[in-house]
Order: C-alpha cells, then sequence, then structure tokens
C-alpha cells in the first residue's frame, strides 16, 4: 500500500486518477486476498410484481453511466494503485431464469450472487437478476468495497430502482443532479491532508490515541503471516426489554444510543482483555455536503476511539467518555486517521451502527431467523430485503447493530482464521448480559457484572481441581468482541 505523508500527493500517469486513503487499504486488501469476497456490500432484494429483464438491464446501464465509480477500474503504475474511469458504463446485468426454485434455493443463489470476488482491473460492480416466477424475482447488487460503502449500497439500489421505473414506460428516471464527484472528493483529501489543518488533524489523532494499544482479544489461534480473508457471523436479537430501555438508559446518561451501545461494547472488551487502556474503531463517514449527497463512493474514516476503566468505571461513566471522544473524532473526520498511524495497528475490533429510518429507499432490516424481511411499496414493486452474510473477516471481529421491525439486533462478523464460533457465541452472549444490566442501571460498576451465566458457573463450580485464580479468569474471559452503518447515521444526521 502506498502511503501519504502531510505534504506528499499521489503523482498519476495521464489519464488516471488518484486513490482516496481508504481506497488504497481496501486495494491492498485486494492484492493480498484477491479471491476473497471479505470486501464485497451487497443488497439483495425479493422483487414481487411483473418484471421487464430488458428495461431493467438498460436501467443497470443508465445508472453505470451516471456513477463515476461504477465505470472504473483499478491498476498499479509503477507500484502506485491508480484509477481510471470509462466514458461509459463498464458493467452489463446478468440473468438467472431459476424457475420455481424453493425460497432457501433463491437465498442461496442470491447470496452467489453477491459473494463472487471482484477483479478490480476489470470493474467492481454487479448487479444480477433472478426470475424464480413471473411475479417474483431477487435482484442482487454488489460492489466491491473500494467503490461504495453502506450509505452508497442504498443510494445503487435507489438509482436503480428509479431508474428502471422510467426505462419500464419510457421516460427519465427521476434523478436529483449529482453537483460533486468522487474525483472531487479525493483532490479534496489530499488537499487537505498538504494543508497545515491537515498536519494538526493527524497530531490530533496521535493525540487522541496517546499510545493505548488495539484492543487484543484471547484469540483460538495464532495470527497468520497471510489473512484468508474467511469469516463467519453471530446473530442476536436484543431481548425486548433491552432495545425498548435503550433510549431512556441513554438519555439519563445524557449520550446518544450509539454511545451507549459504544460504551458497552468497550466496557465488555476490557473485561474480556483485562486491558485497562485500549482502541476500538468507528467508522465513521467523510462524505461532506448536498454535492456528495447522492455519489457512490467509498466515504469511510474509520476513528480510534480509546477506553480507560478503573475498579470504579460505571456504564454511564464509560458511556460519557464514549461519546465525547466520538465528538471529538467527528470534528477531525476529514483526515484519514489512517495516514497519521502508516506503521501501526490501530485497531482489530470495531462497531457501528445501521438505521433502517434513515435510508431510502426505507426497506426494513431482515429480523433473525428469517430469510425475508418485511416488504415495502416502492416505484411500483412490493421490495424486500434478502438476508446474506457480509463483511465476514474483515477485522478480528466486528459488531454491527441493526434496526429491524421486530427490534434490534446485534450482528457479530469475525475472521474464521482467529477465532471459533463459539468463542464469538459466547463474546455475543457477555454482551447481551452487559447491555442489559447497562440499561436496567447505569450507574452499576462494570467490575460487578457477571459475565458467566448459571448453566456455565455450574459446570465451573462443578470441577473440582478448579482453583479460585481460575474461575475468576473464567468470569473475566468468557466471552469476544467484534466490527460498517454509524457512517449512515451521521450522513444522514
Amino acid at each position: 500500500m502506498s502511503t501519504v505523508t502531510g505534504t506528499d500527493e499521489r503523482a498519476t500517469a495521464e489519464g488516471t486518477l488518484p486513490l482516496t486513503a481508504i481506497q488504497e487499504a481496501m486495494w491492498t486488501a485486494y492484492r493480498v486476498a484477491p479471491q476473497s469476497a471479505s470486501y464485497n456490500i451487497v443488497m439483495p432484494l425479493l422483487l414481487r410484481g411483473p418484471v421487464d429483464p430488458a428495461a431493467m438491464a438498460e436501467a443497470v446501464t443508465a445508472v453505470g453511466d451516471r456513477q463515476e465509480l461504477l465505470r472504473s477500474v483499478f491498476t498499479e503504475q509503477d507500484g502506485t494503485p491508480v484509477r481510471t474511469a470509462a466514458e461509459r458504463a463498464l458493467v452489463r446485468m446478468e440473468f438467472r431464469d431459476l424457475d420455481s426454485i424453493d425460497e432457501e434455493g433463491l437465498r442461496r443463489a442470491a447470496e452467489e450472487a453477491g459473494a463472487r470476488p471482484f477483479r478490480l482491473e476489470s470493474g467492481a460492480f454487479r448487479v444480477v437478476l433472478l426470475r424464480r416466477s413471473d411475479n417474483e424475482w431477487a435482484l442482487v447488487t454488489a460492489a466491491h468495497h473500494i467503490v461504495s460503502d453502506f450509505t452508497s449500497r442504498w443510494l445503487l439500489v435507489r438509482d436503480l430502482l428509479d431508474a428502471y421505473a422510467g426505462t419500464s414506460t419510457g421516460t427519465a428516471p427521476a434523478w436529483r443532479p449529482i453537483p460533486g464527484s468522487y474525483t472531487d472528493h479525493a483532490a479534496e483529501e489530499l488537499r487537505h491532508i498538504a494543508s497545515e489543518a491537515g498536519r494538526r488533524g493527524a497530531d490530533r489523532w496521535r493525540e487522541s490515541v496517546a499510545g493505548a494499544p488495539a484492543a487484543e482479544l484471547p484469540l483460538d489461534r495464532p495470527r497468520p503471516v497471510v489473512r484468508s480473508l474467511r469469516g463467519g457471523t453471530v446473530v442476536r436479537a436484543l431481548a425486548p426489554v433491552t432495545a425498548q430501555g435503550l433510549d431512556a438508559a441513554a438519555n439519563g446518561a445524557g449520550v446518544t444510543p450509539f454511545a451507549y451501545l459504544l460504551g458497552v461494547f468497550q466496557a465488555l472488551t476490557h473485561r474480556w482483555t483485562g486491558q485497562e487502556e485500549f482502541v476500538l474503531g468507528v467508522p465513521a463517514t467523510s462524505r461532506m455536503g448536498k454535492a456528495q449527497r447522492d455519489v457512490i463512493g467509498c466515504f469511510l474514516n474509520t476513528m480510534p476511539v480509546r477506553a480507560e476503566f478503573d475498579a470504579t468505571s460505571t456504564f454511564r461513566s464509560t458511556a460519557a467518555l464514549a461519546g465525547e471522544r466520538v465528538m471529538r473524532g467527528m470534528v477531525n473526520v476529514r483526515y484519514p486517521c489512517a495516514l497519521a498511524f502508516p506503521q501501526a495497528t490501530v485497531f482489530r475490533t470495531a462497531l457501528f451502527l445501521v438505521q433502517m429510518d434513515r435510508m431510502d429507499p426505507p426497506v426494513p432490516n431482515v429480523p433473525p431467523g428469517q430469510v425475508i424481511g418485511p416488504s415495502v411499496a416502492y416505484k411500483g414493486l412490493d421490495i424486500a430485503l434478502i438476508d446474506v452474510p457480509q463483511q465476514e473477516g474483515q477485522l478480528d471481529l466486528l459488531l454491527r447493530i441493526e434496526q429491524t421491525p421486530d427490534g434490534v439486533t446485534a450482528v457479530f462478523s469475525y475472521d474464521t482464521d482467529l477465532l471459533d464460533r463459539a468463542t464469538v457465541e459466547r463474546f455475543a452472549d457477555g454482551y447481551e448480559r452487559m447491555l442489559a444490566a447497562a440499561v436496567a442501571d447505569p450507574g452499576t460498576r462494570i467490575a460487578d457484572v457477571e459475565l458467566a451465566g448459571q448453566d456455565e458457573t455450574a459446570a465451573l463450580l462443578a470441577l473440582g481441581t478448579t482453583s479460585f485464580d481460575d474461575a475468576a479468569d473464567f468470569a473475566d474471559f468468557s466471552d469476544f468482541d467484534d466490527f460498517d452503518s454509524f457512517e449512515n447515521s451521521w450522513e444522514h444526521r
């Protein structure tokens, strides 16, 4: 990965464009594991109603023409990654007739369509239309993270369905003009990095961490020399009493619900690792202003957020500190934090929030245990989200909090090179217990919360050779940690 200092500018050959800092990181991940789909961002929709495949294919081409990154390819020149944008769309819609396949077969076909790895040298965007019957279809949009983020996947679907509504009726798509571009964003990032304000931004990131190490969860296996970027997912629906009490607990602590969720995540990490100071990641957006609100691209800056604990730390005090540090980070979000730590691993775990009420179209997330989410009407079709795994293996552990019509869901994606599913399930158990305790009484001392469930405690006590020291270790280290759309909550604030 090429790096940028406070005074450098990326030099590219004529006709090529520089990458942003986050795109360079994505390029490096791609070169390490080109056959991985870990960085695919997928949005598969079930469409109910008649669909004209020819009109949908025309809509795909129109969106490719409209969005600069969707007609871009990525290569290297003299060891530097560069982007080249074509004048017209590169992608063509793929169509498969599955003819009366069952629901699970449709889900598997949608997952496969989204999970195929991209060759960034030839494109980073894919649309697949799957026919189950004349009135039931799956529309799968997928893009590599180098050209997309969680907000952009919704923009992509919105643009595509708006274009389809136009092409199927012979009218122009009802799109707002896009006054900005991702090229503008990259140029502004380079200008900011090289400015005095950018140099101060780099200093602020380094000061915010101030020597605190990355959170280091206990692993089931040593880190491999080369990551495979393979992963798994554990999904938990939070207890209704916990989900319903979250807003009141956060308000009582004087913070946002996100800060409260983050504080509990930090508290559990502290209990699992024994670290009194550490850094977790919070993905935030670098998308700024109306000029970029409709631009599809990777507007991501994962901020390092420092946590500190002692014997007196409560959920209220931890959430207050988390909220304060997130707000300070947002002030500095324009400077790519990875450039402030070019030789260091700043974090290995992260947390972000996906809010269905901030999306357009407002397609509800899929409740745990279901394949298809609730449907909504949009542009003459009934559309619903199909559940497929994604973002697996990007970090040691990544916790995504999602709103669904039934409540709040915690999605733990993890690196299977390092962690077993059973370990992550125990960590998820711990998060549920910690959050329940934090909602019930924000003034609870974090050290006083029992992480081991009754069954685990009984099993432990049944071991006649277990010492009290061993039991204390078990209580402190019986669960695990994890990382996409807090960025959405800030982008649409």
